[in-house]
């Protein structure tokens, strides 16, 4: 504020890290740089998650991959001192991938071994489209998006205090990160605008079907959920890569052209294109 002292709104970026580019194999889950407590000035903790069952950051040129994820309180306190000096918060749940070299992971889009620390962009269906055996615009494909989103619901949430709470056991996927954080904003009082999501191109370019696309769908789903929990004057949206938020051009010599996140874009509980 000393720096830019007409600052009025503040993107805050939480991170929890998945694990494969395979949507229907990939797990997200908060991560931590170390499983010892000592000398840490509290304790951590992220949902029912403590660093004894968190995911151990990958290690890179001699430390960890990334910075790790903030406790819940941390995130919490951050809103509230946001909002007490004026400023507008938009919460923004954020994927990285969590993939060091090296690994034997299939890939997606052909071989072993999956490139190192990916782009969230490049998770999507295996194999992907255009690859020989490809599952893309078959049933198979909406499984596997299914299992990316996973079953959490917002009545598995509960708050006691500060501490947001989860009865629905060891659903490590995306439903659970996004309304996770809803329900951590709503207790730390409420925020003004909330991403569900950024950039996951090769989750909404998936088809079940000729001209069928459940990551979208489930998103649409996402967004009137946390609607319910954080409320009508929140400003909600998905951030969407510069080259997904105005449709799919397929790469198979089709000719067509699929608007395929206008039902996003056309919900009522969108504020605006991301």
């Amino acid at each position: 504020q000393a720096l830019c002292p007409n600052l009025e709104s503040v993107a805050l970026v939480v991170t929890w890290y998945g694990n494969d580019l395979r949507c229907g194999e990939c797990s997200i889950k908060p991560g931590v740089t170390t499983r010892d407590e000592a000398g840490l000035s509290k304790e951590w903790r992220v949902s029912d998650s403590t660093r004894a069952d968190a995911h151990l950051l990958s290690v890179f040129q001699g430390g960890p991959s990334f910075g790790g994820t903030p406790d819940d309180q941390s995130v919490i306190d951050a809103i509230r001192d946001l909002t007490a000096r004026g400023l507008k918060v938009t919460l923004y749940p954020f994927v990285m991938m969590d993939i060091p070299a090296g690994n034997a992971l299939p890939n997606p889009y052909g071989g072993t071994g999956q490139a190192a620390y990916p782009w969230r962009g490049e998770i999507t269906c295996h194999p992907a489209a255009g690859i020989s055996g490809s599952v893309d615009k078959t049933a198979a494909a909406g499984t596997q998006v299914s299992a990316f989103f996973g079953a959490a619901s917002a009545p598995q949430f509960s708050s006691s205090g500060d501490v947001v709470h989860f009865s629905g056991g060891a659903d490590w996927a995306y439903r659970r990160f996004v309304l996770h954080y809803a329900k951590l904003a709503a207790a730390a009082g409420g925020v003004d605008g909330f991403l569900i999501g950024s950039e996951l191109r090769g989750l909404t370019r998936i088809r079940s079907s000729a001209d069928a696309f459940p990551a979208v769908s489930a998103l649409v789903l996402l967004a009137a959920e946390v609607r319910v929990i954080l409320g009508s004057a929140l400003k909600l949206t998905y951030s969407a890569d510069w080259s997904e938020y105005f449709g799919y051009h397929p790469a198979d010599a089709s000719g067509d052209v699929f608007f395929n996140l206008d039902p996003l874009w056309d919900s009522p509980h969108i504020s605006a294109i991301g």
